[in-house]
């Protein structure tokens, strides 16, 4: 009797579905885009995580850590970003002022205790 009912909970635990490998954290990088004062529509922002140097603006998308667009609020968030310093560098398109490319970078720093969320403006220029 004793070996049937090992055998039955070595099944159960068995055939449970495994636990996530990493748990979501309760931080998130909100930003909305601008360029003389009216809102950047779809502009993209790359986020460098771990970084205190900026980047420069001559980086492709791969050497980022992550990404997101802003929607046509001008705004984007993301979640679930790392405690640390990271930097912040957006590029956009303005089609009332020539140039119409715009681009501008916010360091920012992520802390579980003090600063999980992040919600602010982020001004690009020429």
């Amino acid at each position: 009797m004793r070996f049937a009912l090992f055998v039955l909970l070595l099944f159960v635990y068995a055939c449970r579905p495994e636990g996530p490998e990493t748990l979501p954290l309760p931080t998130k990088i909100c930003i909305k885009t601008t360029h003389h004062d009216y809102p950047l529509t779809g502009s993209t922002v790359y986020l460098k995580y771990f970084s205190d140097t900026f980047p420069g603006y001559d980086k492709g998308a791969e050497f980022y850590d992550a990404s997101f667009k802003t929607g046509a609020d001008a705004r984007g968030c993301l979640e679930s970003v790392p405690e640390g310093k990271h930097w912040l560098v957006a590029f956009g398109y303005d089609s009332l002022h020539f140039p119409h490319e715009a681009f501008g970078s916010l360091p920012v720093e992520i802390s579980l205790t003090y600063r999980p969320v992040i919600d602010t403006m982020l001004y690009l220029g020429h």
